[in-house]
């Protein structure tokens, strides 16, 4: 999207009207890249949530002038994307802003969570410099 946004979403056969400035995207999720450390270094983990959770709608419509791209996902992202869409679907709640925050055992599987939080710590200096980009 022009946002700088990434979704994932199926595209559902019955569209708008041709002429309709608007596309029809079904059960769109948001895709967040989150740091992942370990031994091995940094890497990026792909997470899938959605993207519009005020609305339990199934169908939004997005303004065709708003999407840079359209492609193909592979069979593995497809694949984890509706393993992802039934879990959505059986009404989970959605987690309020508390909630959201990273909590021990909740995301991560590390034996050692504050050597983690150490580590993060660490990059928080490179983080108040004016170029944000690490080298």
């Amino acid at each position: 999207l022009v946002s700088g946004e990434e979704i994932c979403c199926m595209l559902p056969k019955e569209q708008l009207a041709e002429k309709s400035k608007l596309l029809r995207l079904s059960e769109p999720m948001l895709i967040k890249y989150v740091p992942h450390i370990s031994a091995k270094g940094i890497s990026d983990y792909i997470a899938l949530v959605k993207w519009v959770g005020f609305t339990d709608d199934k169908i939004v419509s997005v303004p065709k002038d708003k999407i840079l791209t359209i492609c193909n996902a592979t069979k593995l992202f497809t694949d984890r994307y509706n393993k992802l869409k039934k879990i959505s679907n059986s009404n989970q709640r959605l987690p309020d802003y508390v909630d959201r925050e990273l909590k021990q055992n909740d995301h991560f599987e590390y034996d050692d969570y504050e050597d983690i939080k150490e580590q993060l710590r660490e990059f928080e200096e490179y983080a108040k410099m004016p170029s944000k980009k690490f080298h």
